[in-house]
């Protein structure tokens, strides 16, 4: 029983220090894929924070249970954010309600901050096809 509590002494303690990175935009991330790569930075039960980056895009999806918050450290590219299409580049935010579908094209390659909220303890992401206006045209594959 002893052992039990410090056990769970250490931690809460170790969990309630915190996380420090000084120089987010130099911490490396290992290539796994092509086109998008993640590295999860930190994470309690009321955030998981990741360092995305991202070569070409990312497809069209949504989540079910989270609010992602994006702040873009470098490159720039094209995001669409429910039926809302703008650009973003080094110094963006961009806040995305849960159920809201967005996706991105990346013009240059992209590292971005992604706060997830609440905690990502199960992928909730959900992808989806491309919604189109009704002036559009699909396009030929």
């Amino acid at each position: 029983m002893r052992f039990f509590f410090c056990v769970l002494f250490f931690l809460v303690v170790v969990i309630s220090w915190g996380q420090h990175i000084p120089n987010l935009p130099s911490l490396p991330i290992e290539q796994k894929n092509n086109n998008v790569n993640v590295l999860m930075l930190a994470t309690d039960s009321l955030c998981t924070t990741f360092l995305i980056t991202i070569a070409e895009g990312v497809k069209h999806h949504f989540h079910y249970t989270h609010t992602e918050n994006i702040y873009v450290i470098e490159g720039e590219g094209m995001m669409t954010l429910g039926s809302k299409e703008f650009q973003v580049s080094a110094g963006s935010y961009v806040m995305i309600p849960k159920g809201t579908i967005h996706h991105v094209i990346a013009e240059k390659p992209m590292r971005v901050l992604s706060i997830q909220t609440p905690q990502w303890v199960t992928d909730d992401r959900k992808f989806v096809d491309p919604i189109r206006r009704p002036e559009e045209k699909p396009q030929q594959e």
